[in-house]
């Protein structure tokens, strides 16, 4: 289901250039003229009033203040070196407005929005990793970005990524979904959680549903991914059948749950049904529903 980049984050129109990434490679590659930086803050990209992404030559950051390491490479856009800078200071968009990336996948395009979704979670590894877990010293930026290396130990560190299951439990034609404290009124979504070290997707898959609703689960199956920059998930999207429709909330972990038919979710997506507020349209969430409504 991702082949065709319908899933927000996914379908970025550039090569990651994983090799040729020496400090001369780097350096010649920021001199190009065709060479282009996006910018963040605090997470959040510098788009303009159309949502498009603000893109300036990385020599446009002279003098400007710039967290470690400066800017990354994130790879060639075509023929265009495509940077990433995270920016210290608010009023340093390049003439565009920070917006929180939430917000703003509501206005980018597919291609813009999987750009800002790998810088995001580089740059805030970058931010978060900034000295060695194994001795604690400062580390500094190898390769363009694409890792730090620490001088005094020589431990290499690679950007992390958490896996998360999220599920659709099933039981006939109803679908369990829940909700978290502090969301907004009526919005419901997909159970998930994160995978612990020695688990399976499946068994993480089954895990978590129990400890959230005290539902047993079996025939947990994979149907799609999306990588999730917030700050650096990849969201395994699954399919499992309950053998219960007996609910045992764990308040500590979800506000509420319920069962919801089939049609009411295809009502809720056809707006004739208000049984819940559905995902927005950028969550994994959203695509499972919709693929889920579409099964006969």
């Amino acid at each position: 289901m991702t082949q065709d980049f319908t899933i927000a984050f996914t379908g970025g129109p550039f090569d990651h250039a994983e090799t040729g990434r020496s400090p001369q490679q780097v350096q010649k590659l920021v001199e190009d003229k065709r060479a282009q930086t996006v910018l963040l803050h605090k997470g959040a990209p510098a788009i303009d009033a159309k949502g498009q992404l603000i893109r300036i030559h990385p020599s446009a950051l002279i003098g400007m203040d710039i967290y470690d390491p400066g800017p990354i490479y994130l790879g060639q856009d075509g023929d265009v070196p495509l940077f990433a800078a995270n920016m210290a200071r608010p009023e340093q968009s390049g003439g565009g407005a920070f917006t929180d990336l939430r917000e703003a996948a509501r206005l980018m395009s597919g291609a813009d929005l999987a750009i800002a979704g790998r810088a995001r979670s580089l740059l805030d590894w970058h931010f978060n990793h900034g000295f060695c877990a194994k001795c604690g010293k400062k580390t500094d930026a190898r390769d363009g970005g694409l890792k730090r290396l620490c001088t005094f130990c020589n431990t290499e560190h690679f950007p992390r990524v958490n896996p998360v299951a999220i599920m659709l439990v099933v039981h006939g034609d109803e679908v369990l979904l829940g909700r978290s404290a502090g969301w907004p009124e009526g919005f419901f979504s997909a159970l998930a959680g994160f995978a612990s070290p020695g688990e399976s997707l499946e068994e993480t898959c089954r895990r978590e549903v129990w400890e959230e609703a005290g539902i047993i689960t079996t025939d947990h199956r994979y149907i799609m991914s999306q990588p999730w920059p917030f700050p650096s998930q990849l969201m395994l999207g699954m399919i499992c059948t309950a053998q219960s429709k007996t609910l045992n909330i764990n308040t500590d972990e979800i506000e509420d749950a319920r069962w919801f038919s089939k049609d009411a979710v295809r009502g809720v997506y056809a707006k004739t049904d208000d049984s819940f507020k559905r995902p927005p349209r950028f969550a994994l969430a959203d695509q499972l529903l919709r693929w889920w409504i579409a099964q006969d």
